[in-house]
């Protein structure tokens, strides 16, 4: 057997009505919608050092080890998935001595500039 009868299994001549097509879509539109979506983000390196509570120069240092990816070729912009990002931090698996440096915070909020 060869052709179009072996792709079908061994039947030919199949003919389906527009009902039957229209039950297949259905389900198939259900199976498809079953599936858990990954939710991809990728940010820049502006918005992880932000997101992290780093400087910027932090994340570019450190962009193999967050499993950065150049969009655009080797010279392409640099982009990272933020919950990649997030799992390897909470699993260590930044290098030891590499952790971020935090932004220093005030607990009151933002200082206000001094006047002379």
């Amino acid at each position: 057997m060869s052709g179009p009868d072996r792709q079908l299994g061994g039947l030919s001549n199949v003919r389906l009505d527009p009902a039957d097509i229209d039950a297949i879509a259905q389900r198939v539109l259900v199976l498809i919608r079953e599936q858990p979506s990954p939710q991809v983000r990728l940010v820049d390196a502006a918005t992880l050092a932000e997101r992290l509570g780093v400087e910027r120069d932090w994340v570019y240092a450190h962009a193999k080890q967050l499993h950065g990816v150049r969009l655009g070729g080797p010279r392409g912009r640099l982009r990272f998935e933020l919950n990649r990002v997030l799992r390897s931090l909470e699993n260590e698996d930044v290098p030891a001595g590499t952790s971020p440096r935090r932004r220093p915070t005030w607990p009151g909020g933002e200082l206000l500039p001094i006047d002379p």
